[in-house]
């Protein structure tokens, strides 16, 4: 079995400020334990915990021989449960150290290409794709988001044309509308991500079914979120914020205003939506330039813009 460093771990508590503060050779000692069955799930653990410590942890875990097998056999060895609605928490959380760790090497620039061409992501898609809802699912969905999401945030073509061509813009519908409003969020960020590239927008809009998927989904999450009453709770107010920034990246494209002015929801040019953002100019900023972009300057549009300006001046 293996022996774990005793000054290190064995009276280890995630009370003290200090645990993370790991020595280069502890590190290392935690990778090669990944090697044994025994030890793995506690440093699969200890890594993902400590990953924002150490700027070189994506290379070693990258370059360090068979550490990637490891972490991908993890995450694979759930695939067989992710239809069953009784996925014990445990073995979710195991998993989501394993995907913490993709993260770390997805958002690493020495490692994030390797990590690409390898096409690591796609074993990813299958957590996107799952429409359970129950807590251990949702902790997969958002972890893997998070390693999409990673990758997503440098604005890379190489990228968006990998995520383009592996068809994650499904897997991200998907998400937004059975995750959480965690998960919601990041994959909406992932689709903004992916339409502030030019490619990306053409993606979304050249295809009409794409285009008219997108704005449902977009409109959905809205018209749940009022129905619920949430939509002046903290993190909804984020994920509002990214969904006035896909409509308004949308809204850039002249070949889906068309299709905009027919789809956006009423409840976006509501006084009192609209006062939710007083003293965020930059999201009152991108809702009065979405209404500016689809309007026919009609009294109505002219209107919602007036009550918007005085929030974009902060």
């Amino acid at each position: 079995m293996y022996r774990w460093p005793e000054l290190q771990f064995e009276s280890w508590n995630p009370s003290q400020a200090a645990y993370g503060l790991l020595e280069t050779a502890s590190v290392v000692q935690l990778i090669e334990a990944l090697n044994n069955d025994a030890a793995r799930e506690r440093a699969l653990h200890l890594l993902s915990k400590n990953r924002a410590n150490r700027e070189d942890l994506a290379p070693l875990l990258w370059y360090s021989v068979g550490t990637i097998s490891i972490l991908l056999q993890e995450i694979i060895s759930v695939y067989h449960s992710l239809h069953s609605p009784t996925l014990a928490d445990r073995v979710s959380n195991r998993v989501c150290d394993a995907l913490v760790l993709f993260q770390c090497v997805a958002a690493n620039p020495s490692t994030k290409m390797p990590f690409i061409e390898a096409k690591l992501p796609l074993y990813l898609y299958p957590f996107l794709n799952n429409t359970n809802k129950e807590r251990p699912h949702q902790f997969l969905r958002v972890a893997s988001l998070g390693v999409i999401g990673a990758l997503a945030k440098v604005d890379d073509p190489n990228v968006i044309n990998f995520l383009l061509e592996s068809e994650v813009f499904p897997c991200c519908l998907c998400c937004m509308e059975v995750g959480d409003v965690l998960s919601k969020t990041v994959a909406t960020y992932i689709v903004y991500k992916i339409l502030t590239n030019e490619e990306g927008l053409r993606y979304c809009c050249t295809v009409a079914e794409r285009f008219f998927a997108l704005v449902r989904v977009l409109g959905s999450m809205v018209l749940k979120l009022a129905e619920e009453g949430q939509l002046a709770e903290n993190p909804s107010k984020r994920l509002l914020k990214h969904i006035i920034w896909c409509y308004h990246r949308l809204s850039e494209s002249p070949r889906s205003c068309d299709g905009l002015r027919c789809c956006l929801p009423v409840i976006l040019s509501d006084a009192a939506f609209i006062n939710m953002f007083s003293g965020e100019p930059s999201a009152a900023q991108h809702l009065q330039q979405l209404f500016h972009n689809v309007s026919s300057r009609t009294s109505r549009i002219q209107t919602i813009e007036k009550m918007i300006r005085p929030l974009v001046r902060g």
